[in-house]
């Protein structure tokens, strides 16, 4: 097998692991008892996007093709995902297109996990006053206030503004470490490969399928945003003012009726037409990358299980994406041993 054959051939997969972070491995990581998962989902897109510059030589039409893919993945398999979640894949694949193409390969990376992740964090505050107004902000304010109040502190400061910028800066941050450390992972894997594909094929248990709970993820962010709207509107009207509560009721319902019935639906058929042009050829990349899904999946238990064995506390999510990846890229399926 050529060079160029086998980079392609890591591209594909790195592809397909990063389409399946973004089509369910929330719901896997949940299965796994693994905390922060919408830190960690972002950051894992920033890595995954870091090896595909590693391991190509036209950088920017890989990391584009492979945006596209998994945006398109992420239609197909998670047809309920909210319209954000396509524009947060879309501006993580072509700022890493951009942003990689840069020479100094560490400071590159380091500078595309902080903007990546700036995005991300920026991101979700956008979401919430989208959805909620700035009347959420200001009920916010309000609530704290008052519990400053109460405690004899004279509150000169906006609680929110202060939430946002800690919020941000600290995955500012989080997105510059895991750029330096994914711009060293190459090397690192290249020495720990051996080593972890011996010890899976000595694991003794099978590992068992895990399906994510897409259902139940959905009824927790639909209670979520009735908790929070309830919180807005209850803050407005202990305060007396009920036609603000009235308003911000009715204002959250129409922007999530516009988002789910209006602007996902439009996104979708946007990615249809684009499927529909070379049809074939995307349509054979899709498969390709849809059929990788359930082998990739089943390597999340044992990178997990060697990680518990190898690494004690917080080093054991850092083994895992470690050995999720070697698994992915390295480990033949038992059809091909």
């Amino acid at each position: 097998m050529s060079f160029e054959q086998n980079n392609n051939i890591l591209i594909t997969r790195l592809t397909a692991l990063w389409a399946l972070s973004e089509s369910g491995l929330g719901g896997l990581m949940h299965a796994l008892k693994i905390p922060f998962t919408g830190f960690f989902l972002g950051g894992f897109a920033v890595v995954i996007i870091i090896l595909m510059a590693h391991h190509s030589t036209g950088r920017f039409k890989t990391i584009i093709q492979a945006t596209l893919l998994v945006v398109l993945v992420k239609a197909t398999v998670s047809p309920h995902s909210p319209p954000m979640a396509y524009i947060a894949v879309s501006f993580q694949g072509l700022a890493g297109a951009l942003i990689l193409q840069l020479p100094l390969k560490r400071i590159a990376a380091i500078l595309f996990g902080m903007i990546a992740l700036f995005e991300s964090a920026i991101q979700k505050f956008l979401v919430m006053t989208l959805i909620f107004g700035k009347s959420m902000w200001e009920a916010l304010d309000l609530f704290f206030k008052g519990i400053l109040k109460d405690l004899s502190f004279i509150p000169d400061f906006s609680f929110s503004f202060w939430l946002i910028t800690i919020y941000t800066f600290v995955y500012t941050v989080w997105g510059m470490l895991l750029g330096f450390w994914a711009s060293g992972l190459p090397l690192s894997m290249m020495h720990k490969k051996e080593s972890i594909l011996l010890q899976y094929s000595t694991l003794e248990n099978e590992t068992p399928g895990i399906t994510p709970g897409r259902k139940k993820g959905r009824s927790k962010k639909l209670l979520g945003v009735f908790f929070i709207l309830l919180f807005v509107s209850g803050i407005f009207i202990l305060k007396g003012d009920d036609h603000k509560a009235w308003f911000v009721v009715l204002r959250t319902i129409a922007v999530l009726l516009a988002l789910f019935f209006i602007v996902n639906p439009l996104i979708k058929w946007l990615i249809k037409r684009w499927a529909g042009k070379n049809k074939n050829g995307r349509q054979q990349q899709l498969a390709s990358i849809i059929d990788l899904l359930p082998e990739l999946r089943n390597y999340l238990l044992p990178a997990m299980q060697l990680a518990r064995q190898n690494a004690k506390g917080l080093l054991v999510y850092k083994a895992f994406v470690v050995n999720l990846i070697i698994l992915a890229l390295y480990q033949a399926p038992a059809n091909e041993n």
